[in-house]
This record gives structure tokens, C-alpha cells and sequence, in this order.
């Protein structure tokens, strides 16, 4: 089938954009060092501005820089990974003097992280201590962050965390005295989300939050995140390579190849009118929720080594639009027109004019 529309709610959602971006990130670079003792740009160059209740969604194929991306934002990196270049620029309010994120130090960042930004990670099981209850956990993140001046009140941060077990919908009586492994898959990753809301941080950051749950759990966990951003009013980046949850959570998209984002514009622009040729083929290769099932179109080949990427552009070797002039070299990034009104459109490829999209449904019913 062609023409048709993407079935999802956040087709006629705007983001509500303020002059000031809550998150401003400009040429950013983050490095892992390897055995050898040579480096590998895992990230390269990306920038990007999230606004305040906006919905990033970041897609791509494993190995594309997406997660290392996210906890480069918190500067959660490992050991081996560090970012030579770039910056990271925070707003907690418009108009609020901006916060160097890459300047702050381990005990400023402590304070930051759970307060101002959080992240939801893929695995909640790995994210909590398998040795110490929900509540407590939960109370040692409310207790980290008391004010300077003030005593933690163990009573009133307990209730604190019961409640907003409760708007996960989650019953705080079973949950605050279990241990992480009593709970179900489910029910571990609703109660991360809560942690992460539990100091009303201005963004989020989810890490394919839903991967690990079956498919009615994921449906519960995507319905609770659109309904918590449109109650609590956070901005959020969504991490993921299921375009069909990016369809019904995100106002924008970016997608990542090789380390960069590549193309980047509103959730329309994207689904519906693709100008890379890695964007469209991403798209064309998930199967329609309506209609018959056509052949899927896959990408040729297989992404690039991060430690030889080949010169020009770094996915030259398997598209089919391909020139010399794209081995050559690597294409700028061009600002084009975009479908949406008051929202930008950008693309890093030399031959985006000639990029013709089949319309289709990926979105879940």
C-alpha cells in the first residue's frame, strides 16, 4: 500500500518550543581508547537542541552511537570513553544562566543528575542493587539530594517515593519492600521510571526502555511515558531502533549512522518524506500494521567498523545513490525546506533531491 498515514497520536502533537532549548549540544565527540592505545570517535560531531516537553527520538542500527550518545549527555561513560571536544549546555529555566555540563565537578554532577536530567536504562535489573530494597534505594536517591541547610525526613521521602509508584501505577505497599529480582520484568522498569521523576528532572533520557518486555508491557510502559511528559512536562530523548515506538512517543527524530546523526527534522518529516537514503531504507525495512504484507526491503551489507570507516561518506558502500563524489568526500550537513511549519529539516547527503519515499503505515494500531 502507499500514501497512507502513520497511525499514531504524535502525528498532530507539537512540541511546545520556548526560544531557549533546555539542552543545547554543539559538535560533540565522545572517544573510546583501545587496547592498542589508539582511539575510536564513537560519536563524531553531532549537535542538536532539545526544547522543553520535546520528544527526541534517536534511531539507528546497533552499533550507530545511539546509547553511547545518551550517556555521554550525563557523562556516564565508562571507563575507556571520554569526550575531547564539544559541549553539553543545560537551561533549567528559560532564562536561567546555562550550565556548562562538561565543567561541572563529580560532586556538582551528583547533584545534577536525578535533579536536572535521568536516565532509563535498557536494563532495570542491572540498574538497581540487587542487595538493597526498592524503598530504600529510592530513599538514598531523595536523601543525595538535600538541599544544603536542610535534614532529610526519611517519613516524608518514603511517601514521596509511594506516590509516584502510584502514577506509574504500580501498588507501593508490594513494591518499596521488595528486592529488585522479586519483580517482574514490567514492574522493574515502571519503578526506574519513577526513581528517574522522583526530583522532577527537566529531561529524560531512555535507553530502548521497553527492548526486554513482550508486547502488551511495552504498550503499557509507552502509554505511561506519553502520559507522564504531558502531565509533568519534561523533555525527553528516546533511544531506540523500534521506528514504530518512535512514531508514537517523539516529535522529532534523528537518525544516527557511523557516529553522526545524518538526518534530523520532525516526526512527519522523517516518516513521511525522508531525504537519506539510510532514513528511507530503515523505514521501507519494518512491516506496514495494515494491509498486506509486502516484501520487506533490507539495507545491503553491514554498518561500518568504527575504527576504519571508509572516507567520504560513511555509508557510500551500501547505497544504492552512490557516486565518486560521495567517496570523495564527506557530505556538510544542508538545511532543507521543511513540511512542517517552524520546524527544520537537515541531512548530510549530496543527493537528497533524488530520494523518493514509498509512503507506509510502521506505526502500532
Amino acid at each position: 500500500m502507499s500514501d497512507t498515514s502513520v497511525a499514531s497520536p504524535s502525528s498532530t502533537r507539537t512540541a511546545k518550543r520556548t526560544d531557549e532549548p533546555v539542552l543545547s549540544v554543539r559538535d560533540l565527540v565522545v572517544q573510546y581508547r583501545t587496547g592498542s592505545g589508539t582511539t575510536v570517535d564513537a560519536v563524531n560531531s553531532v549537535s542538536f537542541d532539545l526544547y522543553p516537553n520535546q520528544a527526541l527520538a534517536l534511531v539507528g542500527e546497533s552499533g550507530c552511537g545511539k546509547t553511547t550518545l545518551g550517556l555521554g549527555l550525563l557523562r556516564l561513560l565508562p571507563r575507556l570513553g571520554h569526550i575531547p571536544s564539544g559541549s553539553i549546555t543545560y537551561r533549567r529555566q528559560p532564562g536561567a544562566t546555562p550550565i556548562d555540563v562538561l565543567k561541572l565537578n563529580s560532586r556538582q554532577l551528583r547533584r545534577w543528575r536525578w535533579a536536572e536530567a535521568a536516565m532509563v536504562f535498557q536494563g532495570a535489573q542491572s540498574a538497581f542493587n540487587p542487595v538493597i530494597t526498592i524503598g530504600d534505594q529510592m530513599a538514598d536517591t531523595l536523601k543525595a539530594h538535600v538541599r544544603e541547610g536542610e535534614r532529610y525526613n526519611k517519613k516524608e521521602g518514603i511517601q514521596r517515593a509511594g506516590d509516584m509508584l502510584k502514577r506509574v501505577r504500580l501498588d507501593p505497599s508490594r513494591v518499596l519492600g521488595s528486592y529488585p529480582h522479586e519483580l517482574s520484568g514490567g514492574m522493574r522498569q515502571r519503578t526506574l521510571i519513577a526513581m528517574s521523576l522522583l526530583l522532577d528532572p527537566r529531561f529524560l533520557v531512555l535507553d530502548e526502555p521497553t527492548t526486554a518486555l513482550d508486547i502488551l508491557t511495552q504498550r503499557g510502559i509507552v502509554d505511561l511515558l506519553a502520559e507522564l511528559r504531558e502531565e509533568r512536562g519534561f523533555a525527553m530523548i528516546f533511544i531506540s531502533h523500534d521506528l514504530a515506538l518512535a512514531a508514537e512517543l517523539a516529535d522529532r527524530v534523528a537518525t544516527m549512522y557511523a557516529g553522526q546523526i545524518i538526518e534530523r527534522g520532525s516526526l512527519h518529516d522523517i516518516f513521511y518524506e525522508p531525504r537519506h537514503p539510510y532514513t528511507s531504507g530503515l523505514i521501507n525495512a519494518v512491516p506496514p500494521v495494515v494491509g498486506d504484507l509486502p516484501e520487506l526491503a533490507s539495507i545491503p551489507g553491514s554498518p561500518p567498523s568504527l575504527a576504519n570507516l571508509p572516507v567520504g561518506c560513511s555509508f557510500a558502500p551500501r547505497c544504492s545513490y552512490a557516486t565518486p563524489e560521495c567517496r570523495a568526500a564527506e557530505p556538510p550537513e544542508e538545511t532543507i525546506e521543511a513540511r512542517d511549519q517552524g520546524q527544520s529539516h537537515e541531512v548530510r547527503c549530496i543527493h537528497w533531491r533524488e530520494v523518493h519515499h514509498e509512503r507506509k503505515v510502521i506505526a502500532r494500531a
